[in-house]
């Protein structure tokens, strides 16, 4: 794949991202490529993606790896024998000494047995699934697993000595303010020093969808959803878990590393897997998004013709750079826009979001505060036109 090829080049830190498309059952809200297993694909499948993993190995060439995340679906879904494998195919990826590598889990499909395959191969990072502590709401979003097992989960990857975050899903129809506040001082109880928590988008072909639209289901009004999200924040800050990104929330030098890459754009990445997207700057590709599909690429070589392929323009660019850098407490350096893009930038569209307390700046900085970040893509969008 010639859009590939070019790692050597790559200035910044080099990830990989490696999907895993199986799930033990389909939640009410997902709409990502994961599906359950049950024609036994996964033989085939890991051993397509050992192939294809050794091509991005080769793509790679001799730049270490700084940073590598298996997600998914659910890693922790696959069978003991299959993850050894996955993982013993990443492991052959040259990486630097600090690199992170994290790896996705759900309670009930990760035990001990699973964690320590893990991190034998050098997974120093879990990811769990844990979206909410409340029975009633599990069982609402379809999810695989109750409380009593989020929690054993929890424990278990704290006492592995790993480093584990867990994501939470807010705005869930039949929420309360309490019982969302309930789950992240469970967690804080529970040792995490990294939560992640995502306001409920409920996306067409999902069961949530069906439901909305038969008049089964409602969705939280907005002034709900804002106080979720901004009780939520002020918690966590107050627990020292502070905010680094606008749905992430760490202990000082907890904070994902692998995400961080995503959102700073000043490094690359790899991609293998279904649906996996790969990263150079400026310029991203996809793999196909079915599993079937996939396969047939796999089978095919893994041709360059089989992705999708979107090199941006300079406007495009522009536009990524404000909704990217805003997102994150870093903000956005007005000085780099200038020298990439030139002075574009409309000065009486920040100043109104200045002056309104939405953003505040510190020299060439501008980032978000306050109620400000509910504002994100509003704020972006303004000021990147």
């Amino acid at each position: 794949m010639k859009e590939c090829e070019t790692f050597s080049q790559v200035d910044g830190p080099i990830g990989l991202y490696v999907h895993v498309p199986f799930c033990g059952s389909k939640c009410h809200y997902c709409d990502f490529a994961s599906w359950v297993d049950k024609g036994g694909q996964e033989a085939l499948w890991i051993s397509t993606l050992e192939q294809e993993l050794s091509l991005r190995r080769r793509q790679l060439g001799n730049r270490p790896l700084d940073t590598i995340f298996i997600g998914g679906g659910t890693p922790s879904v696959l069978a003991p024998s299959t993850l050894e494998r996955l993982c013993r195919a990443i492991a052959a990826f040259p990486r630097k000494p600090s690199c992170e590598w994290s790896c996705e889990g759900n309670p009930g499909s990760l035990d001990r047995k699973k964690l320590a395959i893990l991190k034998a191969h050098g997974v120093d990072r879990i990811s769990l699934g844990v979206q909410s502590l409340d029975e009633t709401l599990l069982k609402r979003m379809g999810r695989a697993h109750d409380a009593t097992q989020a929690l054993e989960a929890c424990e278990l990857a704290e006492s592995s000595g790993l480093r584990w975050n867990a994501d939470l899903i807010f705005a869930v129809p039949g929420q309360t303010l309490d019982s969302f506040l309930e789950s992240l001082a469970s967690l804080v109880r529970h040792g995490a020093r990294h939560i992640s928590f995502y306001g409920l988008t409920i996306e067409a072909g999902t069961e949530f969808s069906r439901a909305v639209q038969a008049g089964k289901l409602a969705e939280v009004d907005e002034d709900e959803y804002a106080r979720m999200y901004l009780e939520g924040a002020q918690y966590l800050e107050a627990e020292g878990i502070l905010r680094y990104e606008v749905s992430n929330f760490a202990c000082p030098g907890e904070e994902c590393r692998h995400n961080q890459g995503y959102w700073r754009r000043d490094g690359a990445w790899l991609a293998a897997g279904n649906a996996a997207h790969g990263y150079l700057p400026w310029k991203r590709w996809s793999a196909p998004r079915g599993l079937e599909a996939w396969l047939q690429w796999g089978s095919a070589g893994f041709p360059a013709t089989g992705t999708s392929v979107e090199v941006l323009a300079p406007p495009e660019r522009y536009t990524e750079s404000w909704f990217l850098g805003l997102r994150t407490r870093e903000g956005v350096d007005l000085s780099l826009l200038r020298e990439e893009f030139g002075p574009r930038l409309d000065e009486a569209r920040l100043k109104r979001w200045l002056d309104s307390g939405t953003l505040v700046r510190n020299g060439d900085t501008v980032r978000l505060q306050g109620e400000g970040w509910l504002l994100l893509d509003t704020v972006a969008a303004d000021c990147s036109m």
